[in-house]
């Protein structure tokens, strides 16, 4: 009996161990099954919200517009407001997107200052004021915001204007300011000063200017009031001073229902292109001093007078169209 009791025992373990493993493999079989009903629960979760997507993104532009953008996938200039990249994008190292248009922008063209390459293609901009809602309700001044477009409305560039409070609500339209204008990188490409001076006949010593630099620092050009009784004249200098267009403007710049428009003119007197402030609706037009303004100018034109055009707007916006406390001040002639 002493000798079977342990072979029993024996036997008894054998069989103990035998069941324990089986157990052990029925758990992890079903464990496994587990995972794979659960995998597959996800995935029938993760198509079922994706079929969703796809059909509300079908629906919805705006949505499919956002959810691009969020995923860091580039969108058509006209279409993206900002080229900021979002925190996953900035961990993975990239700096901006660049998009088809952008790389058929040219680069490295010589003699052609640093961010000026894309005015080479183009013989017109249009530049669009910002409503500011602070100075059309109170008549507080505040800096002025520009969107500079080419004639597909798709935005090129971007102008804010430097300037401190006192100074702009004190010396109002004939104040004297800093534009800085950037691309669609945020790097500012063109620097505009415009220092403080007279508008009026009465003055001749004193007229309105303004100097621009590409890329800051390197002085391009600048634009020159000439004086004059009746309609308003400007002349145009190259990087050494010399005269190389004119700008005549109409004897009457109001606004009225339609455009006004300021002629550039060669020095033999053809016209070359315009400067025209363009109508804006008569609610716009009347509480806010937000302007719309197209440029047009000769294709094979330097690149930096396109630049220096595009100064000479600023300065015409702030002589004839910018508002004092929302109140129209311009009147005929240059008086």
């Amino acid at each position: 009996m002493s000798t079977e009791n342990p072979l029993s025992g024996g036997c008894n373990g054998v069989s103990m161990l035998d069941l324990n493993a089986e157990n052990r493999g029925n758990s992890e079989e079903s464990h496994g099954r587990g995972v794979k009903s659960g995998s597959k629960v996800l995935r029938f979760i993760w198509h079922s919200l994706y079929s969703q997507y796809n059909q509300l993104c079908s629906r919805s532009q705006t949505l499919r517009q956002l959810v691009c953008r969020e995923a860091n996938k580039p969108l058509p200039k006209k279409l993206r407001h900002s080229m900021r990249l979002n925190k996953s994008a900035k961990r993975k190292g990239y700096e901006f997107y660049i998009s088809d248009e952008d790389k058929s922008i040219p680069s490295g063209i010589p003699n052609c200052p640093r961010g000026l390459e894309y005015l080479t293609t183009i013989d017109q901009l249009l530049v669009k004021q910002k409503v500011e809602l602070l100075e059309a309700f109170t008549g507080f001044e505040t800096n002025n915001k520009f969107s500079i477009k080419n004639a597909l409305g798709q935005k090129v560039y971007f102008a804010a204007e430097d300037n401190d409070c006192c100074t702009r609500n004190i010396c109002g339209p004939s104040r004297p300011f800093d534009m800085r204008i950037f691309d669609n990188f945020q790097q500012e490409v063109i620097h505009m000063h415009r220092p403080l001076a007279c508008s009026s006949c009465l003055f001749p010593c004193c007229l309105q200017s303004i100097e621009v630099s590409a890329p800051p620092g390197n002085v391009i050009g600048s634009i020159e009031q000439e004086w004059s009784i009746c309609s308003p004249s400007f002349r145009i200098l190259n990087h050494l001073g010399d005269t190389v267009m004119r700008i005549e403007g109409p004897f009457c710049t109001f606004s009225l229902c339609g455009d006004v428009e300021f002629n550039v003119v060669s020095l033999t007197g053809e016209k070359v292109g315009k400067i025209s402030k363009q109508w804006s609706g008569l609610a716009r037009e009347i509480f806010t001093d937000a302007d719309f303004f197209g440029i047009s100018f000769p294709m094979d034109l330097d690149v930096r007078m396109k630049a220096v055009l595009l100064g000479a707007t600023f300065l015409i916006d702030a002589m004839f169209f910018e508002k004092s406390g929302n109140r129209e001040t311009d009147r005929p002639g240059m008086l």
